[in-house]
């Protein structure tokens, strides 16, 4: 399918909570890790011809069934429909420095496409775009999630998306859709210009990403991550792991497993369980500490 548009707590006590509900396994993630991804799943070279990462880029967001819990996107992380249903709520990079003719001015554009549109084993809609927006910059925070990146985001007054935010609803067994999620350097000229200025033009399905790049004389994308949608899972609406990077989404069709193999996803699995009692535990503990101030 194509998209479509108790009481209260002390504020010390919430400020705390708030801290234990960010992931806390967040990890940063090389460079290499990033295009060794593309390549595993087989974005690269059947969506785009190449990816060299300058730096690592990161998209959070809300896990389902805990609005309160912020998860760190890492290429290859499995997610619901209902954990994209709103854009990330925050974007950041690492290793800025090893990007070429950035400087404080600089501005960013971001998109999302769906790369197996409307199906994994027929896209003939391919790099159907979700989102497209400029005008990021570096906002001198740090990512609520991993200290180590830097937060990107748009200014109040930065306008409009070029495409408007779509969440991405897949077909059911329509196979395990690749969303891509990529940053480029924005050329000055379209801090006060839209990219419609060069003939760009507004429809979203069979993207052409070649020839989009030369429209707005950018250059390659300097960094960029990517998740999965398994249609086969839970009617249609995809499963949650947040554990990327072995869950390559490299297997289409219909198939339940969005990972290439069997071993990779209990692997995972081990590593949700895990961190799923990390995060009770924590709570547990606070709960002990402040339990004379939390009322149900």
């Amino acid at each position: 399918m194509y998209p479509t548009v108790s009481k209260s707590l002390p504020l010390s006590l919430l400020a705390l909570a708030s801290v234990s509900l960010a992931d806390d396994n967040a990890e940063s993630v090389s460079t290499l890790s990033f295009k060794n991804a593309f390549v595993n799943s087989g974005i690269v070279p059947e969506v785009i011809p190449a990816l060299d990462p300058a730096v690592s880029f990161y998209a959070t967001y809300k896990t389902e069934g805990d609005s309160n819990h912020s998860e760190l996107l890492i290429p290859g992380s499995s997610l619901t429909v209902n954990e994209i249903s709103t854009l990330p709520i925050e974007f950041s990079v690492e290793n800025l420095n090893n990007a070429t003719n950035i400087t404080a001015q600089t501005r960013y554009l971001i998109y999302l496409l769906d790369a197996d549109a409307p199906a994994r084993s027929n896209p003939t809609a391919r790099n159907l775009r979700h989102w497209l927006a400029g005008n990021f910059t570096l906002n001198g925070q740090n990512s609520s999630v991993l200290s180590t990146a830097q937060r990107l985001a748009r200014p109040p007054n930065a306008g409009a998306p070029f495409t408007n935010f779509t969440a991405p609803k897949p077909d059911a067994n329509s196979g395990v859709h690749r969303y891509i999620m990529a940053l480029y350097t924005q050329p000055a000229r379209f801090n006060t210009a839209g990219f419609e200025s060069v003939g760009m033009e507004r429809e979203v399905a069979n993207w052409n990403l070649s020839r989009w790049r030369t429209q707005l004389g950018l250059g390659p994308a300097i960094g960029a991550t990517y998740f999965v949608i398994d249609t086969g899972a839970n009617g249609g609406n995809g499963t949650s792991a947040p554990q990327g990077l072995n869950n390559q989404g490299g297997n289409g069709g219909n198939n339940n497993n969005a990972g290439g193999q069997g071993g990779d996803n209990d692997s995972n699995a081990a590593a949700g369980i895990k961190a799923s009692s990390v995060y009770v535990l924590g709570l547990t503990a606070l709960a002990a500490v402040f339990g004379g101030l939390i009322m149900v």
